[in-house]
């Protein structure tokens, strides 16, 4: 009776084990699958933050390309308006005139150019 009680128990020693590896390969496989989930939303994230540093730099460089034109012409309007008021610099400069005068009138001609014609035409005083 002896043996017979020791092997029965020793079969359910063995099923319990065989239980306690089934529970435990459930576990395995639920935290494989936790991970597997876990990797593919950070790679979402990433990817969804790799798409709006794109969109961001794409924005950047349409800005400054739409910009860069309006520079140049900012800048040869300035040294056309230079030119034109040569004279007028050469004479003040040779009167002997401190040199803040002649750059005042390089202004004044600069921002008499942006005027619209109305105003040009009465010097300021309508349609500024």
């Amino acid at each position: 009776m002896n043996t017979k009680a020791t092997a029965t128990k020793a079969k359910e020693t063995a099923e319990k084990a065989k239980d306690t590896a089934g529970k435990a390969e459930t576990t395995a496989k639920t935290a494989a699958a936790g991970a597997a989930t876990s990797a593919a939303h950070t790679a979402h994230v990433a990817a969804d933050k790799a798409q709006v540093a794109a969109g961001k730099a794409v924005t950047t460089g349409r800005t400054v390309a739409a910009e860069a034109p309006k520079k140049a012409a900012a800048a040869a309007g300035s040294a056309w308006v230079a030119i034109k008021a040569r004279k007028v610099l050469a004479a003040v400069a040779g009167a002997g005139a401190p040199r803040g005068r002649h750059h005042r009138v390089v202004l004044r001609r600069r921002a008499a150019r942006r005027r619209r014609p109305l105003a040009r035409l009465t010097g300021g005083r309508l349609g500024s």
